[in-house]
């Protein structure tokens, strides 16, 4: 439940307040990141039913009936390498966002391999699962002898020598880098299994919906723009740190959209990155940011505020504003970014009306 907050003039932020400790472990943040996500997809359908009952009209997920796809398809992927896509029949895709796309363009049956800590289970019917977190998880050798006819993978650390592997096999995969805004990834999705028009118009659905709140908030002035900061409960690698959501991400670009500042993002953290005590006091949120499937993680929505070391001395605390989102809405970037703009905007600025 979101409590009325008093306004705080602009804190001086201090980047060094900011400790970046495991930087070069990046990928492996995102990897703990994803990996702790274990909302089902029927407790987001229910959330964004639920945002429609209270009159959220951007709750309705968006999607088209996409025909069938022409194929071949030459691709040219993020890694800027050039494929030939000539069978979707086995199609392997690395995270739940991909799924998200393929479904709400009426083609999730072409999901052949997916992984098996998926929220989407219920989307996925006779899709072979199989792990890709841990180490030696995904190796060429192993996803070769899975003989997928297309691979896309997203994280352009994590994925990037699998799938480079996999094109000197011979195998057609490439990588749609998950860091770019949500539109170009639902485009370029569209566009790989050879239904690019129907991706277009899907994106311009997302589009609308993101230029709406944009409008909204643009006579916002700056002063009074809500500080936000993203906490995550993956550490960076393997140290167990909290993690606070820099730039390239998600969630910067559904907190800036929804016209707040993301106080990761403006203290120089990059991507997911541990955050001390002395950081994110220095940070001064106004409102802190939860996805679902972590704050249980991070101590609850009571516990939070004594949980995670730092939060006590900010605004954030002192008025008790955490905002609690479903995965999709805050962690990927996809369908669902829209309506986690326009959630987000109305939790932050109710006076800004549906």
């Amino acid at each position: 439940m979101r409590i009325p907050h008093a306004r705080k003039a602009l804190p001086a932020l201090l980047c060094s307040a900011i400790l970046l400790t495991g930087c070069t472990s990046t990928g492996e943040a995102e990897r703990n990141s994803e990996d702790a996500s274990a909302a089902s997809a029927e407790t987001q359908v229910q959330e964004e039913a639920d945002g429609a009952a209270s009159g959220n009209a951007a709750a309705e997920v968006p999607n088209v009936d996409a025909p069938d796809p022409e194929l071949p398809v030459t691709f040219t992927g993020d890694d800027e390498q050039e494929i030939t896509v000539e069978s979707l029949e086995r199609v392997l895709v690395l995270d739940d966002a991909t799924i998200e796309v393929f479904d709400a363009l009426g083609h999730v049956d072409l999901v052949g391999i997916a992984p098996e800590d998926s929220a989407y289970a219920d989307l996925l019917g006779d899709a072979e699962r199989i792990t890709t977190s841990g180490s030696g998880a995904l190796t060429v050798e192993g996803v070769v002898a899975l003989q997928p006819t297309l691979v896309i993978g997203t994280n352009m650390k994590r994925h990037a020598d699998l799938i480079s592997g996999l094109q000197d096999a011979g195998v057609a995969a490439t990588l749609i880098n998950r860091s770019q805004d949500a539109p170009e990834i639902i485009t370029k999705t569209a566009s790989l299994i050879g239904v690019a028009d129907a991706g277009k118009e899907l994106a311009k659905q997302v589009t609308d919906t993101i230029n709406a709140a944009e409008e909204k908030a643009a006579d916002i002035p700056d002063a009074e723009r809500r500080r936000v900061m993203v906490l995550s409960s993956s550490g960076a690698g393997d140290s167990g740190n909290t993690t606070g959501a820099g730039s390239d991400t998600p969630a910067d670009q559904v907190v800036t959209y929804a016209g707040g500042i993301n106080t990761g993002a403006e203290s120089g953290l990059d991507r997911y990155q541990s955050i001390t005590a002395e950081g994110l006091a220095a940070a001064q949120p106004e409102v802190i940011i939860v996805a679902e499937s972590e704050i249980e993680d991070l101590g609850g929505e009571e516990g939070i505020w004594d949980y995670v070391a730092g939060l006590k001395g900010t605004p954030a605390a002192e008025n008790k504003e955490l905002i609690v989102m479903p995965d999709a809405q805050i962690k990927t970037a996809g369908v669902h970014t829209g309506i986690g703009v326009a959630n987000l905007q109305a939790q932050l600025y109710p006076e800004l009306g549906a």
